[in-house]
């Protein structure tokens, strides 16, 4: 590589960092409750379903957060939505610290309503200013949204300790929007203009879209699985026997297996007219690992074959992710189309997502086990395949007419 060439990559990462610094916030304010979900639930007295709450509230608000913000884009400029995101972000992480049950669930429905933001707002900025590069910048987000959950559910647990209590601990994630806020308020691109999106939204083309659906139906169940994982893998694998510490050890490897695949996944789906063939092995990894975390939990067969099970969990569900972001950007015709079709992909998709932790919870209340909760996982893989093979095949969705 020239000189030149060096010069210009460095500028091209500098330029999009401040990107990189919100997608870091994404996610730790989420991930970072799997791992203390037991303490959390011995304090307030809460049942596997009250506590599953805790992880469906903010998936919920990722979905109808996720509707509003092509509203919230006719009113203030996608830059300034970043903005409000980290505010919210912090703001819910400290609410959540109060001694009560029903601000605990306030602060998390504050948290998930700003990443709801988060989660779309960052793909509309770089289709605006980073045309040629989407999938580069598309994988430092999704690499940052990877690896700071996967920090988060590492640490979480022994800042606990070092802390006394779980408040401590989650008080450190609060802190972090804060931090990119500083970092975001710097963020300018020559190339374009911040400006307010005031072309009319024409939801009405996406919802006669089939290709739309199919992309709601793969993004939300791939996510079901996420956020279901992300939730109660940690007390699967404590039910199981594996000391707390452990437990959040294998979820930061899951979560963080999620940062490579965030960096490789979007450059490399880009190349391709089709993408079925990566679909479909994401689909396959996940499976096997699902498999043997079940064998586990229920037979107790292979412990310390739990890392590769969890591993393969990670792979799956880490390359699914950015896969379902980047077909966005791939199957729009236009970033107004790109701001629609976010929005109603993560409105729709996160509804989905949020029946994941509180259908588990409800199955090991009722049943005792979680083998039930296991076959519930499967079923949402079964779907994710079949919508993901079809939204995977070359089209192009329009925001103006049917397709």
């Amino acid at each position: 590589m020239s000189d030149s060439a060096v010069k210009s990559q460095q500028k091209f990462i500098l330029r999009a960092m401040p990107l990189f610094f919100v997608g870091m916030t994404l996610r730790p304010l989420t991930t970072s409750v799997g791992p203390v979900l037991p303490e959390i639930r011995a304090e307030f007295g809460l049942s596997a379903t009250a506590a599953s709450l805790l992880s469906t509230l903010p998936i919920l608000m990722f979905g109808f957060g996720a509707m509003l913000v092509p509203r919230l884009l006719h009113r203030v400029t996608p830059n300034r939505a970043v903005s409000v995101a980290l505010i919210a972000l912090a703001i819910g992480g400290t609410l959540r610290l109060v001694p009560s049950v029903i601000v605990l669930y306030l602060g998390t429905i504050v948290i998930g309503l700003g990443v709801a933001v988060g989660n779309v707002v960052p793909s509309i900025i770089t289709r605006r200013d980073f045309p040629k590069n989407i999938g580069g910048v598309m994988g430092m987000i999704a690499g940052a949204i990877s690896i700071s959950a996967a920090v988060a559910a590492l640490i979480t647990y022994p800042l606990t300790e070092t802390f006394g209590s779980w408040r401590g601990a989650l008080e450190v994630w609060a802190i972090l929007p804060l931090i990119a806020w500083t970092v975001w308020r710097f963020y300018r691109h020559a190339g374009t203009v911040d400006e307010t999106l005031t072309t009319p939204r024409d939801m009405r083309a996406l919802f006669h879209s089939k290709l739309a659906w199919a992309l709601v139906l793969y993004f939300g169940f791939q996510s079901m699985n996420y956020h279901s994982m992300n939730a109660w893998l940690p007390s699967i694998l404590r039910d199981s026997g594996i000391d707390p510490t452990m437990a959040g050890n294998q979820l930061a490897l899951l979560v963080l297996l999620g940062f490579p695949a965030g960096l490789f996944v979007p450059p490399l789906a880009a190349k391709f007219k089709s993408q079925v063939t990566l679909c479909v092995i994401f689909v396959v990894i996940f499976s096997i690992g699902l498999v043997g975390i079940y064998l586990f939990s229920t037979t107790g067969w292979w412990l310390n074959g739990t890392w590769l099970w969890v591993s393969l969990l990670g792979i799956g569900l880490g390359s699914s992710f950015p896969l379902a972001l980047t077909l966005v950007l791939l199957r729009s015709d236009s970033h107004q189309t790109a701001r629609d079709l976010g929005s109603f992909m993560q409105g729709g998709g996160y509804i989905i997502s949020a029946l994941g932790p509180l259908t588990l919870g409800l199955l090991k209340d009722l049943t005792h086990t979680w083998g039930a909760s296991f076959i519930a996982l499967g079923v949402a893989l079964i779907i994710q395949l079949f919508s993901g093979i079809i939204i995977s095949r070359p089209g192009i969705i329009s925001g103006t007419s049917k397709g």
